[in-house]
């Protein structure tokens, strides 16, 4: 006997294309707040307490998105983008060979990646431009805990840092540019929106017009 569940996610797959709630306010405000956040804090280096005020601005939203992570929306919990080696590595080698890879209603396993990089990388950035306001500046938190003579050493590994956290921005942003090309799916507009289409295969390239298995559906629909 066929599955009911199984039955009607075929048939939705069969459908016309649809709008799903993906992201959620918080998620959509983090993002954004983030990069301005982070443009300011880059561009007004040299400038306190502002430049201080965008890093205690990051390190709060990093913390925040960290707590949604494990008890928020479905499709905002790391539960939701957290993938095994392999699938990583499957998922990896179709994209870039433009091959029959999956859609992902929440992150893929190329932006899980990212995400989870970027988050830790501006944790720890955060966490050393606080400990040189401390140390440079004599302000802050740290504010004599932090050795003084530590100051070139923790400006060195901030600017490092800041440095790749922009080079890592600028392959996320165009990685978004390509996969929104690929998959025909407007990911810039779906992060103010918060909405993603179902359906968003290339036709001539997957053949079947059928965007997602029943199985894997499923995986999404009821996390």
């Amino acid at each position: 006997m066929n599955n009911p569940q199984e039955a009607n996610v075929q048939t939705q797959s069969a459908a016309s294309p649809t709008q799903i709630k993906v992201w959620d306010i918080l998620v959509r405000v983090f993002h954004w707040s983030l990069v301005i956040s982070f443009t300011t804090g880059y561009l007004i280096t040299d400038k306190f307490p502002l430049h201080a005020y965008a890093g205690y601005t990051i390190f709060a939203l990093v913390l925040t998105r960290i707590v949604w992570g494990f008890i928020g929306t479905p499709y905002a919990r790391f539960s939701a983008f957290t993938y095994s080696v392999q699938e990583t590595v499957q998922y990896t080698l179709s994209a870039l060979h433009m091959g029959k890879a999956r859609e992902y209603l929440s992150h893929n396993p190329m932006g899980a990646i990212m995400v989870y990089l970027l988050l830790t990388m501006l944790l720890c950035n955060t966490i050393i431009g606080t400990m040189l306001y401390g140390a440079q500046q004599l302000e802050g938190p740290l504010e004599g805990i932090v050795p003084t003579h530590w100051d070139e050493d923790l400006l060195t590994a901030h600017e490092i840092m800041a440095k790749a956290l922009l080079t890592t921005a600028a392959f996320h942003l165009s990685g978004v540019i390509w996969a929104s090309w690929w998959h025909r799916q407007n990911y810039i507009l779906a992060m103010f929106t918060g909405y993603k289409s179902a359906f968003t295969r290339r036709s001539h390239r997957e053949g079947s017009g059928e965007t997602w298995t029943a199985e894997e559906r499923a995986r999404h629909q009821h996390r």
